[in-house]
């Protein structure tokens, strides 16, 4: 059904949105997509009323009282070239199916960018699904030349009685880790998980931050609500220390699909002038997912991230994208500068 836009109040998003807009997310598909503590309004809650820093902006389309169409971009801190810039991400872009094909997600990428320009925010970037990528690309956002890996490591040989020719695939698994093994021994005394970060957490991610030329930046503020709120998802943190510093750190995010366990390392830091911080993360990773009968390890990273060398010392190797489980399928990030789209 075509809906004339003109007929169809499109209003920036308030609190009391909050149980229409949680309603049509879960018609439209089943956000957030993985598990998270509360409810999905107490996720919405964490994600559009708890972040830290500027307001998200967020625009609706509704009709008859029920929300049809919704874009929102969440601010965010990108450092570029070692500056720090005003940026926010471009998200939860969804159009009702009956009424697709009118302009409604134009005309809500329009409003959010709009604001997002009066707000000051310098960059806006994304991770979009395929159809998402079409949509944002004809209105001048640009691919960044960024390639991104996706490394798996299998921790239980219990994961080839799952697939086929698995007997095969286990033998020859399981002589080549023995040849992996020092990359994957936990370093004595380096590494514990914790629920709360140290002071000091700011000067490790700023060191592991300025090798990069774009990179979003992890403060005390952002660790904590992504990943220390359990409405924000299910998240472990592992923390590298050298005689009472601060020198790494790693989130994980554990899982069960198809009745089997999986673990993502899903940010992995540190510090430069100490690298074996991140043998030493990984390595506690892989043990604490054995213990666990996890099945497997994987990450998804830039292929030139400094630390990749650590997970293929461990015994992770490279696996096509189409394949990975229960993680992002994106493949580029979009990016556009608010004040190109004038």
């Amino acid at each position: 059904m075509l809906t004339d836009r003109a007929t169809v109040p499109a209003d920036r998003i308030r609190i009391e949105d909050r149980e229409g807009l949680v309603s049509f997310f879960k018609d439209v598909m089943n956000w957030p997509g993985f598990e998270h503590a509360g409810s999905t309004s107490d996720y919405w809650d964490w994600k559009y009323l708890r972040k830290p820093g500027p307001k998200p902006i967020g625009y609706a389309s509704w009709h008859y009282g029920k929300a049809i169409s919704h874009a929102s971009i969440v601010p965010t801190q990108l450092m570029v070239d070692g500056r720090a810039v005003a940026a926010g991400q471009l998200g939860d872009m969804y159009t009702h199916p009956d009424h697709r094909g009118n302009g409604l997600a134009e005309s809500m990428l329009e409003r959010v960018e709009r604001q997002a320009d009066a707000d000051g925010i310098e960059i806006v970037f994304a991770f979009p699904s395929e159809a998402g990528g079409r949509i944002i690309a004809k209105r001048g956002y640009q691919e960044l030349p960024i390639s991104f890996a996706h490394y798996h490591l299998i921790t239980n040989l219990m994961f080839f009685e799952r697939v086929s020719l698995g007997p095969l695939k286990k033998a020859a698994y399981k002589a080549m880790m023995m040849t992996k093994a020092p990359g994957r021994r936990p370093i004595p005394g380096m590494v514990a998980e914790v629920t709360d970060l140290p002071d000091d957490i700011d000067d490790m991610t700023q060191r592991f931050e300025a090798q990069f030329d774009l990179v979003l930046r992890h403060d005390r503020r952002y660790l904590e609500w992504r990943y220390g709120d359990p409405h924000g998802g299910a998240f472990r943190t592992l923390l590298a220390t050298v005689d009472g510093r601060t020198v790494g750190l790693a989130v994980l995010r554990p899982y069960f699909m198809d009745g089997a366990g999986y673990m993502d390392i899903v940010d992995l830091m540190a510090d430069p002038d100490h690298p074996q911080a991140a043998r030493g993360l990984v390595a506690q990773a892989i043990e604490m997912a054995t213990a666990e009968g996890i099945v497997e390890v994987q990450s998804w990273v830039p292929s030139d991230h400094p630390l990749v060398p650590f997970l293929l010392r461990a015994g992770f190797m490279q696996r096509t994208p189409w394949a990975m489980r229960g993680g992002c399928a994106c493949s580029a990030i979009l990016v556009m500068g608010t004040g190109r789209r004038r």
